[in-house]
């Protein structure tokens, strides 16, 4: 039977291949269309939620909060400027990352 925090692993992986694929379905356009919203781009929420994940990722590998959280402007910019076809291939990278520190952690 899968550990619980792997099953979370795996809908975390479904739940945000669901949604690339569905920003695919969309112009480049629509993507970096400033709207009226929380966030003033779909391409800004996407680094949002990168830059969000990869703090707790850090923070919970034992990383200082001060350096990972000084290190996310810089990566929230980074992503901002990406294609949709970039950010999901750091979703993956990312995810591959987040994979390998849980099986370490679980000593599997």
């Amino acid at each position: 039977m899968l550990h619980h925090s792997l099953k979370l692993y795996d809908y975390h992986v479904w739940a945000n291949q669901k949604i690339f694929d569905r920003l695919k379905e969309l112009s480049e356009d629509i993507y970096e269309k400033e709207i009226q919203s929380v966030f003033p781009s779909i391409s800004k929420v996407m680094a949002h939620i990168y830059v969000s994940d990869n703090i707790w990722l850090d923070f919970m590998s034992g990383e200082k909060f001060d350096e990972v959280y000084a290190s996310a402007d810089q990566l929230r910019e980074q992503m901002e400027t990406k294609r949709i076809e970039e950010v999901e291939t750091m979703f993956f990278i990312y995810r591959l990352l987040l994979l390998i520190r849980h099986i370490r952690c679980l000593n599997l």
